[in-house]
Protein backbone atom coordinates (compact mmCIF):
# COMPACT_ATOMS: atom_id res chain seq x y z
CA UNK A 1 0.00 0.00 0.00
CA UNK A 2 1.14 3.53 -0.74
CA UNK A 3 0.80 5.92 2.19
CA UNK A 4 1.40 9.67 2.25
CA UNK A 5 1.81 11.23 5.70
CA UNK A 6 1.65 14.97 6.35
CA UNK A 7 2.98 15.99 9.75
CA UNK A 8 4.78 19.04 11.06
CA UNK A 9 6.90 17.15 13.60
CA UNK A 10 9.21 14.26 12.73
CA UNK A 11 12.61 12.83 13.67
CA UNK A 12 15.22 13.86 14.75
CA UNK A 13 12.93 15.49 17.32
CA UNK A 14 13.03 13.17 20.32
CA UNK A 15 9.98 14.30 22.28
CA UNK A 16 6.34 14.92 21.55
CA UNK A 17 4.40 14.11 18.41
CA UNK A 18 7.50 13.50 16.29
CA UNK A 19 8.28 10.28 18.17
CA UNK A 20 4.90 8.76 17.33
CA UNK A 21 4.74 9.92 13.72
CA UNK A 22 8.26 8.65 13.04
CA UNK A 23 7.57 5.33 14.75
CA UNK A 24 4.37 4.86 12.77
CA UNK A 25 5.99 5.65 9.41
CA UNK A 26 8.93 3.32 10.03
CA UNK A 27 6.67 0.53 11.32
CA UNK A 28 4.54 0.74 8.18
CA UNK A 29 7.68 0.45 6.03
CA UNK A 30 8.75 -2.64 7.95
CA UNK A 31 5.36 -4.16 7.17
CA UNK A 32 5.99 -3.71 3.46
CA UNK A 33 4.19 -0.45 2.73
CA UNK A 34 5.68 2.39 0.71
CA UNK A 35 5.63 5.55 2.80
CA UNK A 36 6.27 9.17 1.89
CA UNK A 37 6.33 11.79 4.65
CA UNK A 38 6.06 15.55 4.26
CA UNK A 39 7.37 17.15 7.45
CA UNK A 40 8.68 20.40 8.79
CA UNK A 41 12.22 21.15 9.83
CA UNK A 42 13.11 19.93 13.34
CA UNK A 43 12.77 22.64 15.97
CA UNK A 44 10.93 21.22 19.00
CA UNK A 45 11.11 21.53 22.02
CA UNK A 46 13.76 24.29 21.85
CA UNK A 47 11.78 26.36 19.32
CA UNK A 48 14.88 26.88 17.23
CA UNK A 49 16.11 25.13 14.11
CA UNK A 50 18.11 21.98 14.80
CA UNK A 51 21.78 21.78 13.88
CA UNK A 52 22.34 20.68 10.30
CA UNK A 53 18.99 22.01 9.09
CA UNK A 54 17.90 25.22 7.42
CA UNK A 55 14.53 26.69 8.37
CA UNK A 56 14.12 28.34 4.96
CA UNK A 57 14.93 25.59 2.45
CA UNK A 58 13.31 22.42 1.19
CA UNK A 59 15.05 19.09 1.57
CA UNK A 60 14.61 15.51 0.38
CA UNK A 61 15.98 12.22 1.62
CA UNK A 62 15.29 8.72 2.82
CA UNK A 63 15.53 7.66 6.45
CA UNK A 64 15.01 4.06 7.61
CA UNK A 65 13.12 3.30 4.42
CA UNK A 66 10.82 6.33 4.63
CA UNK A 67 10.89 8.89 1.82
CA UNK A 68 10.93 12.34 3.43
CA UNK A 69 10.31 15.81 2.09
CA UNK A 70 11.30 18.59 4.50
CA UNK A 71 9.57 21.92 4.05
CA UNK A 72 10.63 25.33 5.38
CA UNK A 73 8.46 27.15 7.92
CA UNK A 74 8.47 29.99 10.39
CA UNK A 75 9.85 29.09 13.84
CA UNK A 76 9.09 31.71 16.51
CA UNK A 77 11.74 31.95 19.20
CA UNK A 78 9.11 32.98 21.74
CA UNK A 79 5.83 31.44 20.58
CA UNK A 80 2.84 33.61 21.48
CA UNK A 81 -0.70 33.04 20.25
CA UNK A 82 -0.41 34.87 16.93
CA UNK A 83 3.13 33.60 16.36
CA UNK A 84 1.97 30.01 16.82
CA UNK A 85 -0.78 30.58 14.28
CA UNK A 86 1.74 31.99 11.80
CA UNK A 87 4.00 29.02 12.53
CA UNK A 88 1.27 26.57 11.52
CA UNK A 89 0.05 28.66 8.60
CA UNK A 90 3.58 28.77 7.17
CA UNK A 91 3.82 24.98 7.33
CA UNK A 92 0.45 24.62 5.58
CA UNK A 93 1.54 26.95 2.80
CA UNK A 94 4.97 25.43 2.19
CA UNK A 95 3.65 21.86 2.33
CA UNK A 96 0.91 22.53 -0.22
CA UNK A 97 2.96 22.11 -3.40
CA UNK A 98 4.91 19.01 -2.20
CA UNK A 99 1.66 17.38 -1.05
CA UNK A 100 -0.09 18.01 -4.35
CA UNK A 101 2.99 16.88 -6.28
CA UNK A 102 3.12 13.62 -4.30
CA UNK A 103 -0.60 13.16 -4.77
CA UNK A 104 -0.12 13.20 -8.53
CA UNK A 105 3.25 11.46 -8.87
CA UNK A 106 3.04 8.94 -6.01
CA UNK A 107 -0.72 8.24 -6.21
CA UNK A 108 -1.12 7.18 -2.58
CA UNK A 109 -3.86 4.85 -1.41
CA UNK A 110 -4.10 6.67 1.92
CA UNK A 111 -3.28 10.25 2.90
CA UNK A 112 -2.82 10.59 6.65
CA UNK A 113 -2.29 13.85 8.49
CA UNK A 114 -1.47 14.52 12.12
CA UNK A 115 -2.98 17.26 14.29
CA UNK A 116 -1.24 19.37 15.38
CA UNK A 117 -1.11 20.90 12.81
CA UNK A 118 -4.84 21.04 12.08
CA UNK A 119 -4.31 24.21 10.05
CA UNK A 120 -2.48 22.04 7.50
CA UNK A 121 -5.25 19.41 7.46
CA UNK A 122 -6.96 20.93 4.40
CA UNK A 123 -3.74 20.32 2.47
CA UNK A 124 -4.07 16.59 3.20
CA UNK A 125 -7.72 16.66 2.16
CA UNK A 126 -6.77 18.24 -1.17
CA UNK A 127 -4.03 15.67 -1.75
CA UNK A 128 -6.45 12.83 -1.02
CA UNK A 129 -9.07 14.28 -3.35
CA UNK A 130 -6.60 14.71 -6.20
CA UNK A 131 -5.15 11.22 -5.88
CA UNK A 132 -8.43 9.48 -5.12
CA UNK A 133 -6.99 8.25 -1.82
CA UNK A 134 -8.79 7.68 1.45
CA UNK A 135 -8.20 10.50 3.93
CA UNK A 136 -7.21 9.95 7.56
CA UNK A 137 -6.89 12.51 10.36
CA UNK A 138 -5.06 11.48 13.52
CA UNK A 139 -5.57 13.80 16.49
CA UNK A 140 -2.70 13.91 18.96
CA UNK A 141 -4.01 17.01 20.70
CA UNK A 142 -7.04 19.28 20.46
CA UNK A 143 -5.31 22.52 19.57
CA UNK A 144 -8.24 24.86 20.19
CA UNK A 145 -8.84 23.43 23.65
CA UNK A 146 -5.13 23.71 24.41
CA UNK A 147 -5.14 27.35 23.29
CA UNK A 148 -8.08 28.09 25.58
CA UNK A 149 -6.49 26.26 28.51
CA UNK A 150 -3.14 28.02 28.23
CA UNK A 151 -4.59 31.46 27.63
CA UNK A 152 -3.19 31.76 24.11
CA UNK A 153 -6.75 32.25 22.91
CA UNK A 154 -9.77 33.61 24.75
CA UNK A 155 -12.67 31.16 24.95
CA UNK A 156 -15.28 33.79 24.08
CA UNK A 157 -15.85 36.12 21.17
CA UNK A 158 -15.71 35.88 17.40
CA UNK A 159 -12.17 34.52 17.23
CA UNK A 160 -13.02 31.66 19.59
CA UNK A 161 -16.18 30.86 17.62
CA UNK A 162 -14.23 30.90 14.36
CA UNK A 163 -11.57 28.58 15.81
CA UNK A 164 -14.20 26.10 17.01
CA UNK A 165 -15.99 26.23 13.66
CA UNK A 166 -12.73 25.53 11.83
CA UNK A 167 -12.00 22.61 14.17
CA UNK A 168 -15.42 21.12 13.49
CA UNK A 169 -14.96 21.54 9.73
CA UNK A 170 -11.61 19.76 9.90
CA UNK A 171 -12.91 16.89 12.04
CA UNK A 172 -15.86 16.21 9.73
CA UNK A 173 -13.86 16.31 6.52
CA UNK A 174 -11.95 13.03 6.67
CA UNK A 175 -12.87 9.44 5.89
CA UNK A 176 -11.39 8.29 9.18
CA UNK A 177 -10.54 10.12 12.40
CA UNK A 178 -8.45 8.56 15.15
CA UNK A 179 -6.85 9.61 18.39
CA UNK A 180 -4.43 8.34 21.02
CA UNK A 181 -6.74 6.94 23.71
CA UNK A 182 -10.35 5.98 24.43
CA UNK A 183 -10.71 9.25 26.35
CA UNK A 184 -9.56 11.30 23.37
CA UNK A 185 -11.87 9.36 21.07
CA UNK A 186 -14.67 10.15 23.50
CA UNK A 187 -13.88 13.83 23.10
CA UNK A 188 -14.13 13.41 19.33
CA UNK A 189 -17.62 12.00 19.72
CA UNK A 190 -18.74 14.86 21.95
CA UNK A 191 -17.28 17.49 19.65
CA UNK A 192 -18.86 16.30 16.42
CA UNK A 193 -22.17 14.51 16.11
CA UNK A 194 -22.05 11.53 13.80
CA UNK A 195 -18.32 10.98 14.19
CA UNK A 196 -18.77 8.01 16.52
CA UNK A 197 -18.63 5.50 13.66
CA UNK A 198 -15.28 6.88 12.54
CA UNK A 199 -13.50 7.78 15.79
CA UNK A 200 -11.26 4.89 16.79
CA UNK A 201 -8.21 4.50 18.97
CA UNK A 202 -4.94 5.03 17.15
CA UNK A 203 -3.50 1.83 18.62
CA UNK A 204 -5.62 -0.07 16.11
CA UNK A 205 -3.44 1.12 13.25
CA UNK A 206 -0.93 -1.66 13.88
CA UNK A 207 -3.68 -4.27 13.51
CA UNK A 208 -5.15 -2.59 10.43
CA UNK A 209 -1.92 -1.77 8.62
CA UNK A 210 -2.70 -4.18 5.81
CA UNK A 211 -5.91 -2.27 5.14
CA UNK A 212 -5.74 1.18 6.65
CA UNK A 213 -9.25 2.20 5.71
Amino acid sequence: MKILILGLNYAPEKVGIAVYTTGMAEALVRKGHEVHVIAGRPYYPAWRIADGHNAWTYGWGRENGVHITRVPHYIPGKPSGIKRVLHHVSFALTSLFPALFRAISFRPDVVLTVAPSSIAAPVARMAAAISGARSWLHVQDFEVEAAFATGLLGNEGRVAKAALAFERWVLTGFDRVTSISPQMCGRLVTKVSGISTRGTEFGLIAKESSGLV
